[in-house]
């Protein structure tokens, strides 16, 4: 296997950053008063990508060694990597200048913003598209690839910014319910996507159907089944749908809500949930790359 953990790490990374930035942008709109879940969104996103980065230049074994490789990955237009070169290169600019903006406590140029909003899309699609071009590889070369990995980074954006706001202010990040709202539905998304994705190139060919095969049943079906299903989105699943039903419970009852929100069950449920969420969006990206079967020309 050429592509192993180091590039399962900045695809997961890469994803994340965007879903960050996203989630970070939305709360801005939506909850104006919610500053430290945008601050944390606007501060881990460049931070987490230039991570990634650097993981994919320890893995390319260029930098130093081989600094003409860049200079190729900037010029080779027929590469999709090098399309996601700018597309990263752009994100990364303007998610610094808006981090460094929040940090200055200053306003944010809002046409900067848009650019950063639309490149962070790009980054979150073009880590599909990167294995997804492979046509020897069935399992990669999909559709719902990079559909899968859009709905996984915005779902993973989303719990590593609540995760880390959870430390600072575990309050508020029970008040931001349709952020909540929109992380249920992409984790339900997601199972939909992963099976309807699993049961649309297996019958591809031999080669997509094996891949499969060792995913649901073979050497990394534990690792699906618990890590992936189980852990990393039918327990967010549910404890995400429970807390959204508490609160339309409480919702004529702002005393009760307030009790429940603040309660160390309410901190607890975040911190599993959102550690959760990001152990399974890792998991798919490892399984899609461990599970890798190429065409057989002979």
């Amino acid at each position: 296997m050429v592509w192993g953990t180091i590039i399962a790490a900045y695809l997961f990374l890469a994803g994340l950053s965007a879903g960050a930035f996203l989630t970070s942008s939305y709360v801005a709109r939506k909850y104006p008063e919610a500053t430290i879940i945008r601050k944390v969104g606007r501060f881990i996103s460049p931070v987490l990508m230039g991570v990634g980065l650097l993981l994919l230049i320890v893995d390319a074994e260029a930098g130093l060694k081989d600094p003409l490789r860049f200079i190729y990955l900037f010029t080779n237009f027929s590469s999709v990597m090098t399309i996601g070169t700018y597309f990263i290169s752009f994100f990364m600019m303007a998610a610094a200048y808006i981090a460094l903006m929040e940090f200055l406590k200053k306003d944010v140029n809002k046409i900067v913003e848009y650019i950063g909003i639309f490149f962070a899309g790009a980054v979150a699609i073009y880590t599909g598209f990167l294995i997804g071009v492979v046509q020897t590889v069935p399992l990669w070369n999909t559709a719902i690839l990079p559909i899968l990995f859009v709905v996984s980074g915005l779902s993973t954006g989303i719990a590593a910014t609540m995760l880390v706001s959870a430390f600072i202010d575990k309050k508020m990040v029970h008040h931001v319910i349709s952020v909540k709202k929109i992380h249920l539905s992409l984790l339900v998304a997601e199972v939909f996507l992963i099976f309807t994705m699993f049961l649309i190139t297996s019958s591809t060919n031999v080669a997509a159907a094996e891949s499969i095969s060792m995913i649901v049943s073979g050497q990394y079906s534990m690792l699906f089944w618990v890590g992936l299903i189980g852990v990393g989105l039918v327990l967010p699943i549910v404890i995400e749908a429970l807390e959204l039903l508490s609160k339309k419970k409480f919702e004529h009852d702002p005393v009760g809500l307030q009790v429940a929100a603040s309660g160390s069950h309410g901190i607890a449920a975040t911190l599993i949930t959102e550690s959760a969420v990001l152990a399974g969006g890792f998991i798919l990206r490892m399984l899609v790359l461990l599970a890798a079967v190429p065409i057989s020309f002979f």
